[in-house]
């Protein structure tokens, strides 16, 4: 049952995994549909297209082969920069990862993601990494020109030991936050003091003649990245705890509105009406019990905030044994319950 309801979950990021960055779709070989390849300073645009590669999985460490966009600078000139940039849609808030490796060049090796790029190809933000001299930054480009920004060294570097960098960004108004190697950083700016590019597009960034491989390029809205990391949570408590069979989260879109299933190990049952205990549990506060002759119990308990107050409401399916009473199964039920409070923040912004 277990290996089932982790299929499903796979099929669920699958899907979601079809955004404007995929490669899924894109033919082998060929600059991906749907970008446009510029240079800034001296040569020529340099070259883009979608190949197949070995990479490590970034848990394990074991090679996999997968489609991954292979960027090359067009000249090695220290000023000359190659970018592959998303045409549509233009973006706001939102969270885009990759992972990508320098593979060969004799210039200036270095590389990283463009974003909030405006429509004359002049203005954008830039957070690239060189590894040789572990040096990153974040810069802020006006008429192709670096206006703003910081950088870190190799005190505050973390290089991967397997050659691939990573990167997750994410983008909320003037606040930008990212991951580069499993080093947090961020910046809130003042849109007085600083150009204030908040829509914009995406796209690749590639210094002198630098050869780069992209792997596993994602961006969602916000709404999309925070329900992933609640379904995440969701399986990593299942994976946990062995008699979970099903695991589900619902809450209400506004105040009086019948509440929907926000979270689920079964992608199936994502934006559903909740069953209509879930109803009554919101309502009333108190938990459910019930019980089958297969040996199987359904708990339906509150899940509440920091300050006590009930927002949401777990369903669940445990495995349970005869001399298991209904006390023993709650008291199960409400373990689970805490684990999802306590990672939970805030369930406000799934409806935003």
């Amino acid at each position: 049952m277990k290996l089932v309801l982790i299929a499903l979950l796979v099929g669920f990021h699958i899907q979601a995994a079809d955004n404007p960055l995929s490669l899924s779709k894109q033919k082998l070989g060929e600059i991906p549909a749907g970008f446009r390849i510029i240079r800034v300073g001296p040569g020529k645009p340099g070259t883009a297209k979608v190949i197949r590669a070995a990479v490590p999985n970034a848990t394990t460490g074991a090679l996999e082969e997968q489609r991954v966009l292979e960027v090359t600078g067009g000249d090695s000139n220290s000023s000359h920069y190659t970018l592959l940039l998303l045409e549509k849609p233009e973006q706001k808030d939102f969270v885009c990862s990759t992972r990508f490796k320098i593979t060969n060049g004799t210039g200036v090796r270095a590389a990283g993601l463009v974003f909030r790029m405006q429509p004359n190809h002049k203005d954008y933000y830039l957070l690239a990494i060189k590894p040789l001299s572990k040096e990153a930054f974040w810069t802020v480009f006006k008429n192709n020109l670096p206006v703003k920004g910081f950088r870190y060294d190799d005190e505050q570097f973390t290089p991967p030991n397997d050659g691939w960098q990573s990167i997750k960004l994410t983008c909320e108004n003037n606040n930008l936050e990212w991951t580069l190697n499993h080093r947090r950083d961020f910046v809130t700016y003042d849109p007085k003091k600083v150009p204030d590019y908040r829509v914009g597009t995406v796209g690749y960034w590639v210094r002198s003649d630098s050869q780069v491989q992209f792997a596993a390029p994602r961006i969602n809205t916000l709404q999309e990245e925070r329900k992933l990391q609640l379904i995440n949570l969701l399986l990593k408590i299942t994976r946990d705890n062995t008699r979970v069979l099903s695991l589900q989260l619902a809450a209400r879109p506004t105040e009086g509105t019948a509440p929907v299933v926000v979270a689920s190990i079964d992608p199936k049952e994502i934006g559903k009406p909740a069953h209509e205990v879930i109803t009554k549990v919101l309502e009333t506060r108190e938990n459910f019990y019930g019980h089958n002759d297969k040996g199987v119990a359904t708990i339906t308990v509150p899940v509440k905030d920091r300050n006590g107050d009930t927002v949401a409401v777990t369903r669940m399916r445990l495995s349970s044994k005869k001399e298991n009473t209904e006390r023993k199964d709650l008291a199960y039920g409400n373990v689970i319950a805490k684990q999802l409070q306590a990672g939970i923040l805030d369930l406000h912004f799934l409806f935003k």
